[in-house]
């Protein structure tokens, strides 16, 4: 059984832990959005000749991250957030089960011991 106290966690272990969160952030997820609007859909307007001046420069589009790793980005911080979410329901479903599965084995024996008291007094 793991042990998922924070206090036991070192300081690297808990930004690991926090990067899901930070990433899945709307935050996060607008920055991302800028950048592929202003690095796609602005460069996509620079081929229209009255709209050039829209085109970000090739500087900027080195600097700011090209296309793909702006999408990239993107779908990773969905996914981290989408990740993280599922592992903390798993995570509290099986604390629920163990719960559940304790309650039952205390029931049942109470009910033994019931059923002996009851066989006792006969």
């Amino acid at each position: 059984m793991q042990n998922n106290d924070s206090e036991n966690k070192s300081g690297f272990s808990r930004f690991l832990d926090s990067i899901p969160a930070v990433l899945s952030s709307t935050a996060s997820i607008m920055i991302f959005l800028f950048l592929f609007v202003y690095l796609f859909i602005f460069g996509l307007l620079g081929f229209i000749p009255g709209l050039k001046f829209l085109e970000p420069s090739n500087t900027t589009q080195l600097i700011l991250g090209n296309y793909t790793n702006v999408l990239s980005a993107l779908g990773a911080a969905i996914a981290a957030g989408v990740g993280s979410s599922v592992h903390k329901h798993v995570r509290e479903h099986r604390k629920q089960t163990a719960d559940l599965q304790t309650t039952v084995d205390r029931l049942e024996k109470k009910i033994d011991q019931l059923s002996k008291q009851v066989n006792e007094t006969k």
